[in-house]
């Protein structure tokens, strides 16, 4: 995260005596916001998308059979990894029986796998028992705080560890297959300095195989694809990997995204900066059509594959981005349009992880990139009216995600986009974000909340001292 120095300011019209100050330590560059890519290591092999593949694919993992969590008498018929006994069977009967009242994203896919090799079997059993000593319901845990979990986990790495010392194990798929369920534990629980250790190590194994090709396993294939997603979007980095195979990309919006691609028109003369973040707009707009095409289906909620397949172009779009340095001088053409291609940026990414959290996937990269979008939103002396549909919609996106008083400044900013644009409601503004980028099913009241206090301070204006108590956080 960039280095910020916070300067108290309680309305916008005394940013100008703080502006040299917090030019020096706001976002003096906003590429540093961004880890740069990692070096291209000797013999690295980056993949990309495989025209045609198919997701059936074929190997051993894909051909075992996923269990059925209304068939339980399937499980005494499946061939296992290692010796099974009644607490074994009882312990993944429980897994499948709670998928009939608790939805846990890619449960089944990684059932396919966990089958089919002993680390990750163990590593399964280690997961079977925090979430029934957890209860209905319950949020994943580490391994450490239940003995019988931590006996399964331990089991698991000692296992791996093994395998990984010996040459004709340590590049084996049942080996990724193990060190891919490490990492589904970790960004479960939120340990990302572990979770990156993992992912280091598995794309030291795919590039030693020959990349991602080498894998049997559709299901695999397109976890460590997500995986790799969730890590870049959490450290806000470029994917190691290219986008996922099988993706929902490319499928006709109708006049969904009509008044988007309307103001992308008339961007290049107006602002080229914000020229090659364009692709990655029309791709979550993209998202939004589909979604919004399904959101009554119920169903469609708890297709993890489905959400994978659909949020991995956009991700890849966004994260792709380069960075781009923020011109120190103020009065640079490129300063404005640099600072809205971020905030675009970055509200898109808010925007995905909503869709995230709506589908059950948890976002813990949310709180990271509202913290980054506030700080962009308090540059000093930024035209917010250069393409300002966008910085509308920008803004209205991140202040739903965030609570009072932290969005105090996002309304003062909306209101000033609002006189720039000619708008007099609160809800003329909602409804102009809406027609840009939207999914209903992740509104969930938040946009009628923010519109009341939008209209809060529209009307407070007409009394300076009711406008001071708005805007003092």
């Amino acid at each position: 995260m960039p280095n910020f120095e916070f300067v108290n300011v309680n309305n916008p019209g005394d940013v100008k005596q703080h502006s040299t100050k917090i030019r020096r330590h706001v976002m003096k560059d906003i590429g540093k916001a961004r880890r740069k890519p990692r070096a291209n290591r000797t013999g690295q092999v980056i993949l990309g998308a495989r025209a045609g593949d198919e997701a059936e694919g074929s190997g051993s993992a894909q051909a075992l059979a996923c269990p059925n969590p209304m068939r339980d008498r399937t499980l005494h018929t499946t061939s296992y990894p290692v010796e099974i006994d009644e607490r074994r069977l009882d312990l993944l009967r429980f897994m499948v029986d709670e998928a009939r009242y608790t939805y846990r994203p890619f449960r089944f896919p990684w059932l396919s796998m966990g089958l089919s090799d002993e680390a990750a079997w163990h590593i399964t059993m280690a997961n079977a028992t925090l979430f029934r000593e957890g209860g209905p319901g319950s949020k994943k845990t580490e391994f450490s705080v239940s003995t019988e979990a931590m006996k399964w986990y331990t089991m698991s790495l000692t296992s791996t560890a093994k395998r990984l010392a010996d040459p004709n194990e340590s590049g084996s798929e049942g080996l990724i297959i193990a060190i891919t369920g490490f990492v589904c534990h970790d960004t479960s629980v939120g340990n990302f300095d572990r979770f990156g250790i993992h992912m280091d190590g598995l794309q030291r194994m795919i590039e030693k195989r020959g990349g991602l090709d080498t894998l049997s396993s559709p299901f695999l294939r397109m976890m460590i694809c997500w995986y790799d997603l969730i890590e870049a979007t959490y450290f806000n980095t470029s994917p190691r990997f290219g986008v996922l195979e099988d993706s929902i990309a490319g499928f006709d919006t109708g006049d969904d995204a009509e008044y988007l691609e309307h103001l992308l028109e008339s961007w290049d003369g107006n602002c080229p900066a914000l020229g090659d973040i364009m692709s990655a707009l029309k791709a979550t707009a993209a998202v939004a059509s589909y979604i919004n095409r399904r959101a009554d289906e119920a169903e469609f909620w708890t297709d993890d594959v489905t959400a994978a397949r659909l949020l991995s172009p956009a991700f890849h779009e966004i994260l792709s981005l380069e960075g781009r340095p923020l011109p120190n001088d103020t009065s640079d053409p490129q300063y404005a349009g640099t600072a809205a291609r971020e905030a675009f940026r970055r509200a898109a990414l808010v925007f995905l992880a909503a869709i995230k959290m709506r589908m059950g996937a948890g976002a813990y990269e949310m709180d990271r990139h509202l913290d980054a979008f506030r700080q962009i939103s308090q540059l000093p002396l930024v035209d917010w009216g250069v393409v300002p549909e966008l910085n509308l919609w920008a803004h209205v996106i991140s202040a739903m995600q965030e609570e009072s008083p932290n969005r105090a400044w996002h309304v003062l900013t909306i209101v000033s986009i609002m006189d720039t644009m000619g708008l007099e409601s609160s809800r003329q503004a909602i409804d102009t974000a809406r027609g840009i980028i939207w999914v209903d099913a992740i509104d969930e009241g938040k946009s009628e909340k923010l519109c009341h206090e939008i209209h809060a301070y529209i009307e407070a204006r007409k009394s300076p001292q009711q406008e001071a108590e708005l805007v003092d956080p």
